[in-house]
């Protein structure tokens, strides 16, 4: 027995067209793997330009979301257009209208991700949102059915593509950050005001929506700490790479009893881990579950094409599946980032003179800060020279008040750098 389900799109842009394609064009491979049948009854954009795109794939056009979310023949609306608003009102007038939704944002769900389900909960419509992370992964199905009966205790993600590609490259061709963000940026792997990637909130973004899949918490992403790579130098990189590390931007999400501790930032992670091969601009997450294990899940993170195939599985999904929805908890305690213990990488630019060492330990000892080691780079007399120092496990804002201290001495030009190091 066939199910109908008419379709229609808001937005057109990269992932929006490149879903439009991918329907028109293997629409029967659907039909001949489930009993579903997909029309597409009307697309939209506020640019007019994009009637070609209808004329091409013989679909009706509008420029006006409202004939879509106002069809009484349209199930299912598929927003693409990104950002806030108008998409959230888009969103919730769809829901009301007894429609089923599937969306890519990101940046909306996790902002007003819980209002929005609970909205989607109370009228009983499904929402489909595998696309909003990790591109074409299959990670929120994953996590929400596959691992529907494990706690995930720890969870590490490479959720920018942007962001790993740079790093990837400086890496590689030994260039500094600025070299590397043009080539991204030439590539189209970054946009030229990129800063959402590059300061972290993106990854930030996708966090917020696994911690929900995770643990059932949606977070105050204002709350919670990030920070980006524009700071991560060649030296660095070179020098961690001796130490037997590789720097990625990471999204961290760890649960202890009724702790939770979520972050974004670069860290150091060994070598050997499966993240750290992770290149390019191809995205990862790692986690550990019980009973079910570590686990990897990779792919392509971004593009319009291979995001186009999470969209078309949640236009499958929500077609079928009866809406459900994961239980919410309020007795979370979030750990802040003061509060953390954690080794750390530290590089100073000392001057090249006696004593200098022995002024970083004291200030370190005096708030019991123990050094795993320490190395002395190439030494010019008079000049400052970087040290390199790996300490043990610390309390964060232990070591803030040192480096704050370390900064103010004669022979130390400051900024020092800080990258915190997980031991995956």
């Amino acid at each position: 027995m066939k199910i109908y389900k008419k379709i229609g799109i808001i937005g057109l842009g990269t992932v929006g067209e490149a879903t439009l394609e991918a329907i028109k064009k293997h629409y029967s491979l659907v039909e001949k793997r489930t009993s579903l049948k997909i029309k597409i009854s009307k697309i939209c954009d506020i640019k007019k330009e994009k009637k070609n795109l209808a004329y091409k794939y013989s679909v009706p056009f509008t420029s006006n979301p409202y004939e879509i979310i106002n069809d009484a023949n349209i199930d299912i609306v598929v927003e693409l257009i990104g950002g806030i608003e108008p998409a959230r009102t888009y969103i919730l007038d769809s829901l009301k209208k007894g429609k089923d939704v599937v969306t890519a944002n990101k940046a909306l769900l996790s902002k007003y991700g819980r209002g929005i389900f609970q909205v989607a909960r109370k009228l009983r419509r499904n929402i489909g949102f595998e696309a909003s992370v990790c591109g074409a992964i299959p990670l929120i199905r994953s996590i929400s059915e596959g691992l529907v009966g494990c706690k995930v205790r720890r969870l590490y993600g490479i959720l920018n593509g942007t962001t790993n590609y740079i790093l990837y490259r400086m890496r590689r061709d030994r260039i500094d950050f600025k070299e590397a963000l043009k080539e991204a940026q030439k590539k189209g792997l970054a946009e030229r005001h990129s800063e959402l990637d590059i300061k972290g909130f993106d990854a930030l973004h996708k966090l917020s929506i696994l911690s929900y899949l995770c643990f059932g918490v949606w977070p105050k992403t204002d709350n919670l700490y990030v920070e980006g790579i524009s700071r991560i130098s060649l030296l660095d990189i070179m020098y961690v790479e001796e130490l037997s590390y590789v720097i990625k931007l990471l999204a961290i999400a760890k649960k202890d009893k009724e702790r939770l501790d979520l972050r974004v930032h670069p860290t150091l992670i060994p070598s050997e881990h499966p993240l750290s091969g992770v290149n390019s601009s191809y995205n990862a997450v790692w986690l550990e579950a019980y009973p079910a294990g570590e686990l990897l899940f990779y792919g392509e993170g971004a593009g319009g094409i291979p995001t186009s195939s999470s969209v078309i599985s949640d236009i499958i999904n929500v077609s079928f599946v009866k809406p459900r929805f994961i239980q919410e908890r309020n007795n979370i305690i979030f750990t802040k980032i003061g509060s953390l213990f954690n080794r750390y990488y530290i590089r100073f630019m000392a001057k090249d003179c006696p004593g200098v060492l022995a002024k970083i330990s004291k200030i370190l000892a005096s708030l019991d800060i123990s050094i795993a080691s320490v190395t002395q780079k190439e030494r010019e007399e008079k000049k400052f020279v970087p040290i390199v120092m790996i300490t043990h496990e610390a309390k964060e804002e232990s070591i803030h008040k040192a480096l704050s201290k370390i900064d103010t001495l004669s022979v130390i030009k400051g900024p020092s750098q800080l990258i915190r190091i997980e031991d995956l």
